[in-house]
């Protein structure tokens, strides 16, 4: 496969283009250069780019430092909802807040390029986990054959792509909507990610029954190994 250069690749997404110059700029980190190459298609990148998706390019470590949800709620806090960090409770428990659990500092994005839909699936909203899932692999099977892989985001990929929008571009990704993750919680619950107003990014956690209106996948696609 011959291989889209970033430069060709950021004239067909404009500002949903997010590599180093946007990585920089929202973190206030450089990354090492040459960032691997794109491994998407062509016809694959003019095919996402035309329906509005993005391309991001994430990285586990920023100046040495692990990209956590703790990290980054520590380092940017007026883009989090304070509200909603700590000891808000919620269905499975009385007492409970994002940063109470391990995995907020622990749990960094997968290094790569992705591509991502900015706004949730449709056919996903107002679907319990699992029938997200199904939902998903349906509508991943055309990627498939493209030797793509349909995901969810863990939750630190969707905070990730909300700061990196928001500070490089001034961009609110998932404003009126949440992103249920494939991060899942101590007690069995799995991450939503969303929110995204002035008040800041709310994150929570939800058993795998819950279902509303704003509640859906957005998905991403990366190459299979």
């Amino acid at each position: 496969m011959n291989f889209v250069s970033p430069t060709n690749a950021e004239e067909l997404f404009g500002d949903a283009f997010f590599g180093a110059a946007a990585i920089e700029q929202a973190f206030g980190a450089s990354i090492p250069e040459p960032l691997p190459p794109i491994p998407f298609s062509a016809d694959v990148l003019q095919e996402t780019a035309a329906q509005g998706w993005m391309l991001v390019y994430r990285t586990p470590t920023l100046a040495g430092v692990p990209f956590t949800i703790a990290a980054a709620s520590e380092r940017f806090p007026e883009l989090f909802d304070a509200r909603f960090l700590r000891q808000v409770g919620y269905q499975l428990k009385d007492e409970w807040g994002i940063l109470l659990e391990p995995l907020a500092h622990t749990e960094t994005p997968r290094a790569g390029w992705a591509l991502v839909t900015k706004r949730v699936l449709p056919a996903t909203r107002n679907r319990s986990y699992h029938e997200q899932t199904q939902i998903l692999e349906r509508w991943s099977e055309p990627w498939r054959k493209q030797g793509l892989v349909a995901s969810r985001r863990l939750a630190v990929e969707a905070v990730y792509d909300c700061i990196l929008a928001f500070r490089s571009r001034g961009e609110r990704l998932l404003e009126r909507e949440w992103d249920w993750s494939a991060s899942s919680t101590l007690d069995g619950g799995y991450l939503n990610v969303g929110g995204f107003t002035p008040q800041g990014l709310q994150i929570f956690s939800y058993s795998a029954a819950v279902r509303h209106g704003a509640l859906g996948i957005c998905p991403q696609l990366t190459v299979a190994a």
